[in-house]
């Protein structure tokens, strides 16, 4: 039967830009990931012209937009700011990391809200179009972190620029934190259209592209976003709930959990356990717990963790100690305001699909343990990556099983 409702509104320029971007991941992931900063640019100006209407104020990105103004603002006491006298050339501007915050605000969310905008039809599309991708890409770095790279490997040598076998492998290991993140919308897509198998094909192959390449953070983020997946999936809204406290907690108590770890001796029992890369993880995460003492309100300054030296190498491997460390509790409490009303609005979600809550659940889970575990809250790359995900995630949304629905349809005809 023909609904009732009228013809779908037609996407087909949003469409075409989501496949297009869509059909770059693969390649940015495997080939340059820092590549996804420009292809989330470049779908924002793509997108921008379905945006030219007036429309309600986004909470989250509220939240970024007040953060970006702290950020912004913290230049004036930051050590790692630049003289106004420096910025000369536009490298000079290029290197100024809260104005390219600006920036990314505008145009990641522009195709995060663009591409929310779908018709049922484009979002068909590019969901299966996403569902190729990911698996090819998921099986491609399986095969080549079981063989030590060799592909990748092949590939810097016919490109005339060989890569050490031991480097290789770190690189190949790259795309696996996009695959722990899009697996979830892949999956949930799959799942609707009876692929089942193929989910499995898609978790082993990601599964063993994180342990062959040994991306510790990509399969610890996975498994516990499946933790939180299962949770949603069978407890409902009751789990959801817990999640809005479990990702606020980091940016509620993380200096204070770290301090209390290292008086106690839990963080010196752990120095004697884990293995070295997380044992470094310690050191910085203690060190930078101490300095958030000094400028605990205010923070050092956006980007002032690069100015400690040996003591934090670029960055401190975790969101909410970066933001507790260079914006203060001001910003420490903006991050958690953003990932808390994202979590309370999967609450709402799963209220009205457990399957669609679940999801969402995994995915945020799996990005915040990434970030909390690897990543500078700052690198365009994994800004990109997020927006790529929330993307995907909108693809799935609402999708049901399509024999229930068509028996439905057969039944109120008759």
């Amino acid at each position: 039967m023909r609904s009732s409702a009228g013809p779908e509104r037609s996407t087909t320029w949003l469409g075409g830009v989501a496949v297009f971007t869509i059909v770059l991941t693969p390649f940015v992931a495997y080939l340059a990931p820092n590549g996804f900063a420009p292809l989330l640019t470049l779908a924002g100006l793509l997108c921008l012209p379905a945006l030219a209407r007036s429309r309600p104020g986004s909470p989250p990105m509220m939240a970024l937009f007040v953060l970006v103004m702290w950020a912004l603002i913290s230049l004036v006491w930051s050590p790692a700011a630049p003289h106004v006298a420096d910025l000369k050339k536009y490298e000079d501007l290029e290197g100024v990391t809260a104005l390219k915050l600006l920036f990314q605000l505008a145009f990641y969310g522009s195709a995060v809200a663009a591409l929310g905008q779908l018709s049922e039809r484009s979002k068909a599309r590019a969901g299966t179009v996403m569902v190729v991708c990911v698996l090819a890409l998921a099986l491609l770095v399986a095969l080549d972190g079981i063989s030590a790279a060799a592909f990748y490997r092949w590939l810097r040598v016919l490109i005339h620029d060989p890569e050490r076998p031991d480097l290789a492998i770190v690189k190949v290991s790259m795309p696996t934190y996009a695959l722990a993140l899009l697996f979830w919308p892949a999956a949930r897509i799959m799942s609707s259209r009876g692929w089942t198998p193929a989910v499995f094909v898609l978790l082993a192959a990601t599964v063993i592209a994180a342990f062959s390449t040994s991306a510790d953070a990509s399969w610890t983020a996975l498994t516990l976003g499946a933790f939180a997946w299962l949770s949603v999936r069978y407890l409902g809204k009751p789990a959801a709930r817990v999640l809005v406290a479990a990702v606020a907690a980091p940016f509620v108590l993380g200096p204070v959990l770290l301090l209390w770890g290292v008086h106690s001796g839990f963080v010196a029992w752990l120095h004697r356990h884990v293995p070295r890369s997380w044992d470094m993880r310690l050191d910085i995460w203690a060190f930078t717990a101490n300095q958030v003492q000094q400028h605990a309100i205010r923070g050092w300054g956006i980007d002032a963790s690069r100015t400690f030296g040996p003591a934090i190498p670029l960055h401190t491997h975790n969101a909410a100690m970066q933001l507790w460390l260079e914006l203060g509790a001001v910003g420490a409490a903006i991050g958690g305001v953003f990932f808390s009303w994202v979590a309370y609005r999967i609450v709402a979600v799963t209220g009205a699909s457990r399957r669609d809550g679940a999801m969402a659940a995994g995915a945020l889970i799996t990005y915040v343990v990434i970030g909390g575990v690897s990543f500078g809250v700052w690198q365009e790359w994994w800004l990109a990556l997020g927006a790529l995900a929330v993307i995907g995630c909108g693809f799935a949304l609402g999708l049901k099983s399509p024999t229930p629905s068509r028996q439905g349809e057969f039944s109120r005809s008759r």
